[in-house]
């Protein structure tokens, strides 16, 4: 994380030197639309929970997921991908969830088109999930009624931000 923050600075200071002003600005708007957020935590788990689930941007969502997955394939130890393809299976629940809550009935409906054959060759017990839009009241559903808790949030949240914290702020990532 430092070398990249270092890296940064190198190039920025490059390119004053040089007098290429419009490259470093558009450098630094390049660095506005950073997907991974230059690994930091707050600004990734605020992108998840604070922009993409309750603007229901499930692509923006979906892709950031993956870019991460991507990531972490450089790492050596397995357990790092197969807790963050747990968690991805949560956060998009929750993202379900959101929509629900919302009243956004539609944006569950525009998800599963877009990603239902993913989710069901995932099989990660996928299938109930798509009658949720059809559910009279799914928070009462026993199926269903944990993930709409404001506790399983909570500790959802907590969950992906140790997780990150873990990946980011140690040794643990090494960057392509």
């Amino acid at each position: 994380m430092e070398n990249m923050l270092y890296a940064e600075e190198l190039v920025r200071e490059f390119l004053v030197f040089r007098g290429f002003t419009n490259t470093l600005q558009a450098f630094d708007s390049e660095l506005s639309t950073d997907i991974g957020q230059g690994f930091q935590v707050d600004k990734i788990v605020d992108l998840i929970f604070a922009v993409y689930v309750p603007t229901f941007q499930a692509e923006k969502l979906v892709a950031l997921l993956s870019f991460l997955k991507h990531c972490l394939a450089s790492s050596s130890d397995r357990v790092f991908i197969d807790t963050l393809c747990k968690l991805e299976v949560s956060i998009l629940r929750y993202y379900i969830v959101s929509a629900v809550q919302a009243g956004r009935k539609d944006k569950v409906v525009e998800f599963y088109g877009m990603n239902g054959n993913d989710l069901l060759q995932r099989g990660q017990d996928w299938s109930p999930w798509f009658a949720i839009p059809y559910v009279k009241n799914p928070s009462s559903d026993p199926e269903f009624r944990t993930y709409f808790s404001r506790e399983w949030f909570e500790a959802l949240h907590l969950s992906v931000r140790n997780f990150f914290n873990a990946i980011f702020n140690g040794t643990h990532i090494l960057l392509k």
